[in-house]
């Protein structure tokens, strides 16, 4: 298998701003995309809940936990299936195709309390806990690059391609400065 490198080596990991926020990488085994073809969305989310280990698959702007994997639903046709331990091929049948995207992806996790603040001046989302509830899942840009939000475990994990993991990393340290200063 081929060893990853993780775009954010060589980052202080974690960076702490303060005891209201704190940025880390989160080191996923697998990140699969689980596209249904049209017609399909039903049949498709049956099988990708069981690959999931969750009793439904997600609707819209949501995610599901199960006790190896999360699935996310990203798109009206298309879900996120995330785990820390890789995950071979899921199986879809006729119904859509997996994409494995385990390379391609970087994931910021942001804790604290300020996270919602700091975000504000970054998205254009309104991410406090009362509108962006745990589970919640979104598609948005960090400095016109596009990014997934996931409320999990208290926290926020932002989902950017790879190539772009380096400079979002930074851009959201930089804005994060701002609760550093005492």
């Amino acid at each position: 298998m081929v060893d990853r490198i993780s775009a954010l080596a060589g980052q202080e990991m974690p960076r702490n701003f303060g005891p209201d926020l704190t940025m880390t990488e989160r080191r996923l085994g697998a990140i699969w995309q689980l596209a249904a073809w049209p017609g399909e969305v039903a049949g498709a989310g049956k099988l990708v809940a069981r690959t999931a280990g969750v009793r439904t698959a997600p609707g819209p702007r949501a995610s599901a936990s199960g006790k190896t994997a999360d699935l996310l639903r990203i798109e009206p046709l298309k879900w996120l299936l995330t785990s820390d331990a890789p995950i071979e091929k899921p199986e879809m049948g006729a119904t859509g195709t997996p994409l494995d995207l385990s390379h391609a992806r970087t994931v910021i996790r942001l804790q604290g309390e300020a996270v919602p603040e700091l975000m504000a001046r970054l998205t254009p989302l309104d991410l406090r806990e009362s509108a962006f509830p745990e589970g919640s899942v979104a598609t948005s840009a960090i400095d016109h690059v596009a990014v997934t939000l996931h409320a999990r475990e208290g926290g926020l994990e932002v989902y950017c391609f790879r190539s772009f993991g380096l400079s979002i990393w930074e851009h959201v340290a930089n804005s994060a400065e701002q609760f550093a200063i005492v």
